[in-house]
């Protein structure tokens, strides 16, 4: 009876062995980081759409940790999941928390794309914006001159982006209280919008215009800040032929063409 008794221990043993692999089979397998990153840009893209920003911000957080688990904490990929999260949070007009995002993203790229590359023209454009709006005009200073030679560089000197680059740096110096340098830039700046007009927003041409009379009225040139005035007042009455286009996701900046 012995050797019956050993054999049915080596027979259960075996048994046991064997069902391992299938249990491992059955477990559901790990999805690969590239899928998992693209699966929670979608999601956090469709939140935005749906402007549920708070709920898509969380996403894109989750979207770095997994880029950076999968790629490495210096890839592109992560750069690109912390300007969306930047972008993101700036919906939110959290802009003190969507620097540090985007601070990141300018370090990973100019590290990774030439120092005139989109990418990094696109951190350099959101980082000021963030610095900007939390009042920080100092810092988005450099940040803006930079991004509006790779504009200039890339589109040429009358395009709309480089228009649009030329006022936010207008307005960051006449935030400053350097009039001498913001008029110059204001003054090109509308000369592009008024030789091709369908290429502004309305409500942002009003703002700079707003801004322009400011300036005019610190300078002491009441006449034409009246003009520039009564120019925005115009624009601001219009009737809106077609709605205002949704936001852009936070990836679908425009990039300068290379």
């Amino acid at each position: 009876m012995r050797p019956l008794g050993r054999l049915v221990v080596v027979v259960l043993i075996c048994a046991t062995v064997s069902a391992a692999p299938a249990r491992a089979e059955d477990a559901a397998p790990a999805v690969a980081p590239e899928a998992a990153l693209n699966e929670l840009t979608a999601q956090y893209t469709l939140q935005f759409q749906l402007q549920q920003y708070f709920e898509a911000a969380e996403t894109a957080q989750e979207a770095v940790t997994v880029a950076e688990q999968g790629f490495g904490a210096d890839d592109p990929r992560v750069a690109q999941a912390l300007n969306d999260l930047g972008h993101l949070l700036q919906m939110q007009e959290r802009h003190a928390e969507a620097a540090p995002p985007h601070k990141r993203a300018l370090t990973i790229r100019e590290r990774r794309f030439a120092s005139d590359s989109a990418e990094v023209e696109q951190s350099l454009s959101n980082l000021a914006k963030a610095y900007r709006a939390d009042g920080r005009l100092a810092d988005a200073e450099p940040l803006l001159k930079r991004s509006l030679a790779i504009l200039e560089q890339h589109l040429g000197p009358e395009h709309p982006r480089v228009a649009a680059a030329l006022a936010d740096l207008a307005q960051v110096y006449s935030g400053q209280g350097k009039t001498e340098e913001a008029e110059p830039l204001f003054q090109r700046a509308l000369a592009i919008w008024e030789a091709a007009p369908e290429t502004a927003a309305p409500e942002m041409l009003v703002g700079v215009l707003e801004e322009y009379a400011a300036l005019l009225r610190m300078l002491g040139r009441e006449q034409e800040a009246a003009a520039a005035a009564a120019k925005a007042s115009r624009l601001r009455e219009q009737p809106r032929e077609t709605a205002a286009p949704p936001p852009s996701p936070p990836s679908a900046d425009p990039a300068p063409a290379q």
